[in-house]
């Protein structure tokens, strides 16, 4: 926001101004923080997410057990072996970004990997040397149903 300024009075009334409206945010901020009901609501305000009305406590404590294991064992994995020589702002860094991860595995994350991973190793027949994989035999139609 660049103004441009003809004479000297227009500059200094234009430093009124904002002289005025730095006083006004002032006092608007003093008033907040005046009572301790002030700031006991900017501090709950903190907690208060949002994205869908959940507080920060009530997305902390309502996971799985997956979600809670990994808000513990990612930081420390993350930290202890990978980053082990890091300073403390990187180790801080990590561990509120592995934190961030750690949200977003749950049981269904993780039974949705495994499931991945058993389709792989399935789809693979393993036939040894010399030996071929034999294919299921159809029988036909049993004699004991409907359609016989």
């Amino acid at each position: 926001m660049e103004k441009t300024f003809s004479s000297l009075a227009e500059l200094q009334a234009e430093i009124d101004i904002l002289k005025v409206q730095s006083f006004q945010q002032e006092e608007a901020l003093k008033e907040a923080i005046s009572s301790p009901a002030a700031i006991f609501a900017t501090v709950r305000g903190i907690f208060k997410s949002k994205n869908g009305g959940k507080s920060l406590t009530s997305e902390l404590l309502n996971h799985d057990i997956i979600t809670s294991i990994a808000r513990f064992v990612i930081p420390f994995f993350v930290n202890g072996v990978i980053f082990k020589r890091s300073g403390f702002i990187t180790k801080t860094i990590i561990t509120f970004l592995s934190q961030k991860v750690a949200g977003q595995v749950n049981s269904n994350t993780v039974s949705g990997i495994l499931d991945k991973v058993k389709g792989l190793f399935k789809g693979k027949t393993i036939s040894k040397v010399g030996i071929k994989a034999r294919k299921p035999v159809d029988y036909g139609i049993p004699p004991d149903s409907e359609s016989y």
